[in-house]
């Protein structure tokens, strides 16, 4: 493609260029929202020319004035990489997959045995995104392979492996070796399971933020029910305290998914595509009906269910409903030095604190709607009462680690 400057050009091509992707509908929304921030900033500046300095400051705006979330300037940063090599005239793969690199031609064996273990990973779910990424370190790893005489699988040794591996200089990718690996074992095209002769740690994840049932009950009441703006507030808190339903998923309901007079409420999960419905609880169907009744404009086009009180009167955006959260838990008694304080919390608070009342863990995941019992695993870790039952003692020292001790008592 020609070389752009304008920063117009380049976020319409970049759009195009993302909606050809298989990116979830999650990351889709969440890069045309930072596009359109993007265009918000040049517009009220009169910047028409993009070059890599705007897009720092780009970056700075959403995260010194706008102050979005980590993960969200992250995402910014990732679009300003991919304008930037746009600007350079990439385009297509090339512009938006920042590990893109000249291409590297396997030998026939060595190719053949790539695309089964793609076709492998594609089977078992993986996206399109996360197959490109496998594909990309793989290939460099059978190249190197190949270059150190290795152009038949079936003549794969250790060494082979670890020179191989050694040579691509990031530990981090073994995360994606091992497994290729573990495959051509599993499949019989190797007589060894190399995937073990690295070993491999991953970053230990940080435990999810939550909130006691008191500390939720505080953030609730902490509510000034008597404006319209408390009343509409009331009914979204509940709804994800009590159901741990994602903001985005609020912010869609629309008056087909909610029935007053079978007490249900279902939708289709905006992350998942799962269906998700759960009995319509009585404080939660007196909240909502408070608000349609008496807060709520009427009179609109709109089927959604919580709209924007000023006007022009149009549906409440997700983002809208975190940032409603976190001036509500601030403005609350509920200490939050340390933790996230966004709708998120009361999704992670109701989980742990079910898990803490040995709720069994089918039920947690059909409450959150998870599709598999493994995504609650991330709740599990912070079952910190039934952890405590699996303190071990610790031993009395002995042997060197003892005489250690003494020597160091002496001093």
């Amino acid at each position: 493609m020609d070389k752009m400057v304008c920063y117009d050009d380049l976020s319409a091509h970049l759009l195009e260029l993302i909606d050809k992707e298989h990116y979830s509908k999650h990351t889709l929304r969440d890069m045309k929202f930072i596009l359109k921030t993007f265009s918000a900033y040049m517009k009220r500046n009169n910047i028409i020319e993009y070059n890599p300095e705007i897009g720092e400051k780009l970056v700075s705006y959403c995260k010194d004035e706008l102050h979005v979330c980590p993960s969200r300037v992250s995402r910014a940063k990732n679009i300003v990489g991919k304008l930037n090599r746009l600007l350079l005239g990439l385009d297509g793969r090339e512009a938006l997959w920042s590990y893109h690199s000249p291409l590297l031609v396997l030998p026939d064996n060595l190719q053949k045995v790539l695309e089964e273990y793609l076709s492998f990973c594609r089977e078992n779910g993986n996206r399109e995104t996360t197959l490109q990424y496998k594909e990309w370190i793989c290939t460099r790893f059978l190249h190197s392979l190949s270059e150190l005489g290795c152009r038949d699988i079936s003549t794969l040794t250790g060494a082979n492996v670890q020179n191989a591996f050694l040579s691509l200089n990031h530990m981090r990718y073994w995360e994606r070796i091992g497994p290729f690996l573990r495959f051509l074992y599993n499949s019989r095209l190797v007589d060894r399971d190399y995937s073990r002769l690295v070993l491999y740690h991953k970053k230990q994840e940080i435990f999810p933020t939550t909130y006691s049932p008191e500390e939720v009950s505080a953030i609730e009441k902490s509510l000034d029910c008597t404006n319209p703006n408390g009343v509409r507030n009331l009914a979204i808190i509940l709804l994800l305290s009590r159901y741990g339903i994602r903001a985005c998923d609020i912010a869609a309901l629309t008056f087909d998914n909610v029935d007053f007079t079978m007490n249900r409420i279902s939708f289709i999960q905006q992350k998942t595509g799962d269906p998700w419905e759960a009995e319509l609880l009585p404080e939660i169907k007196a909240a909502l009906l408070d608000y349609i009744t008496n807060v709520r404009p009427q009179n609109t086009e709109y089927r959604e269910i919580f709209l924007t009180l000023m006007i022009p009167h149009k549906p409440v955006d997700y983002r809208a409903i975190n940032t409603m959260i976190g001036e509500r838990i601030k403005e609350s008694a509920v200490d939050i030095n340390g933790r996230k304080h966004g709708s998120r919390i009361f999704r992670s608070s109701l989980a742990s604190n079910m898990i803490n009342d040995k709720v069994s863990t089918e039920v947690v995941r059909k409450v959150l709607g998870h599709g598999t019992k493994y995504a609650l695993k991330h709740y599990v870790k912070i079952d910190m009462e039934s952890m405590k039952l699996c303190a071990l003692p610790v031993p009395e020292p002995t042997g060197n680690f003892a005489e250690l001790l003494k020597m160091k008592e002496a001093e």
